[in-house]
């Protein structure tokens, strides 16, 4: 039974890599750009006046060995964020966040 746990387990960590790097991080930059901008600074060149919400970049920081995971927060709500991204736009604004902490 150990072993059936543990080969769902790796079977599943396959499928979430996968997944992750599927993502695409130019879809990701122009949902970033049309979406989270208001509130964000989405882009280095971008100017540090948004203080409402933690650039990207920090972000990208946060969350630079897990995109999964940052996928997955970017799904749930936010204080004044005005969509929920779909699962798929979710990782492509995950993979543009991580492509910033390079």
């Amino acid at each position: 039974m150990k072993y059936l746990a543990g080969l769902l387990a790796a079977g599943v960590a396959i499928c979430g890599a996968a997944s992750a790097s599927a993502a695409d991080a130019a879809a990701g930059r122009a949902l970033a750009q049309s979406r989270c901008a208001p509130c964000h600074q989405v882009a280095p060149w971008q100017r540090d006046e948004l203080a409402n919400a933690p650039p990207f970049e920090l972000i990208a920081r946060k969350f630079a060995g897990n995109p999964a995971m940052l996928a997955h927060e970017l799904r749930r709500p936010h204080r004044k964020m005005n969509f929920l991204p779909t699962p798929g736009e979710a990782q492509d604004i995950a993979e543009y966040i991580r492509s910033l902490a390079r």
